[in-house]
């Protein structure tokens, strides 16, 4: 019977120390990923991008949620244009983001970041001539752009056209933290530009009067905001850098070849609003739609930005960049997917949430139709993105072509809101699946030519 005893407490100390040691294997298996995803830098900086564009994107939210709240549906549709105007010169521009983000990458990987202060002080130069200049003449000779919006006064176009020199810069700015990696400052840059559009552009239309220019004013004051948070802390940065008299890189041709296909990128993202402001004026609802239907493709946006210094490449596909773009890829789509789900099951609540006073059933539709378009919009960020860090411009061609098939295609069918929503859906998609098929055969070729 003692000996019994004695077998049977030694069997149970036995499986006690078989459990602790799984415990003890699970929890180093545990801690060995967390580790592993602590020395991720694509997931590190992604984390710190998307906390930052979170805030922005509340600030954002509420901006929209104030001046729904107050303008009538005219003034909303007009801002809605203007924004739409200002975000597809905006992703013009960020040919610069792409060009200063690129050879910034490239001269910290030669070990010579102390150079990219002179870079960046050349294309401030370079992008503020022009901008001063075409400001001036949108100022000066309004009247064009008045005729192609329906409007009966000057002052939004001219506020738009004081915005242009901060529109301008902003990516040059933006290109050189991007390329030296200064996450925290783009966070910083972006959350107090919102801030104060926020706070600003709500309180004039509430406080002063509910039009569309002083929604505008306060959107240009906070982007004026942003750019100089962005050049104290680029200032601080490069202050001291060692810089070693080497001729700078030429952007031109890369910027050149970029600014088609960012262009053509806007105008899949962001032309809707404008067309349907052109070609239907008396379509309102269609604004607060996409509004809501362009938060799946904005909550994502941080992936690309931390992708892209990470695969920045002056020719040449590697195993690691591809692992880093696929992981990047599979990033956005879980984003994407949450946001695009709840337009997708509860339009008219978030519809509501944002303020929109009259809910129709064409509305809701409209709303899942751009939840659509903008998921698919949102991916090909992503594959624009690593097709321009690796300089693959060929491989960017569907989407050029698909920017100006909708285009066309808006043209003979606009008849109904939802035929132009209709369009940003198929062509998003076809040229998302076009732009994913030239980077897996890019990639598989890439791959091919390593191993030999």
């Amino acid at each position: 019977m003692l000996l019994a005893s004695k077998n049977e407490l030694l069997t149970a100390a036995e499986a006690e120390f078989r459990l602790c040691l799984r415990l003890l294997t699970r929890m180093k298996k545990f801690l060995s990923r967390i580790e592993c995803l602590r020395k991720d830098e694509l997931l590190k900086h992604t984390a710190v991008l998307f906390a930052g564009m979170m805030v922005v994107n509340v600030c954002n939210l509420v901006y929209q949620m104030a001046v729904i709240r107050v303008l009538p549906g005219e003034e909303y549709a007009l801002l809605a244009a203007f924004l739409g105007v200002l975000a597809i010169l905006s992703y013009a521009l960020s040919t610069l983001t792409t060009g200063l983000g690129h050879y910034s990458s490239l001269l910290r990987q030669e070990g010579r970041s102390g150079d990219v202060g002179r870079l960046l002080l050349k294309w401030l130069v370079l992008a503020g001539i022009p901008a001063f200049l075409l400001g001036a003449a949108v100022i000066l000779f309004n009247g064009p752009v008045e005729g192609f919006l329906h409007l009966e006064r000057a002052a939004p176009v001219i506020i738009a056209g004081a915005v242009l020199p901060a529109l301008f810069w902003m990516p040059v700015l933006n290109g050189a933290a991007q390329g030296l990696q200064l996450f925290g400052w783009s966070s910083a840059s972006a959350i107090a530009g919102a801030f104060f559009k926020l706070v600003l552009g709500a309180g004039f239309v509430w406080f002063l009067y509910p039009a569309c220019g002083w929604a505008m004013l306060g959107h240009g004051v906070g982007m004026y905001i942003s750019v100089a948070v962005f050049a104290v802390g680029l200032f601080l940065v490069l202050q001291g850098g060692m810089k070693t008299g080497q001729p700078l890189p030429s952007l031109r041709f890369y910027l050149l070849q970029s600014f088609f296909v960012l262009i053509a990128f806007a105008v899949l993202m962001n032309a809707d609003v404008i067309l349907v402001k052109h070609y239907l004026p008396e379509e309102t609802g269609f604004a607060v739609a996409a509004t809501l239907g362009r938060i799946v493709a904005f909550l994502p946006a941080a992936v690309a930005v931390a992708m892209f210094p990470k695969v920045a490449s002056a020719g040449g596909t590697t195993a690691e960049h591809r692992k880093i773009f696929l992981r990047s890829l599979g990033y956005t789509t879980l984003c994407v997917a949450a946001a695009a789900t709840g337009c997708l099951i509860f339009p008219r609540l978030l519809l509501r949430i944002l303020g929109s006073r009259e809910i129709s059933d064409s509305m809701v539709f409209l709303t899942r139709l751009m939840a659509l378009a903008m998921s698919a919009s949102a991916l090909l960020n992503v594959v624009v993105q690593f097709l321009l860090a690796q300089r693959r411009f060929k491989e960017t061609i569907p989407v050029v072509l698909a920017s100006l098939l909708y285009l066309l295609s808006t043209h003979f069918f606009h008849q109904e809101a939802r035929w132009i929503a209709w369009a940003a859906v198929v062509f998003n998609t076809a040229a998302l699946l076009g732009g994913l098929f030239a980077v897996f055969r890019t990639g598989r070729s890439a791959v091919m030519y390593t191993q030999f």
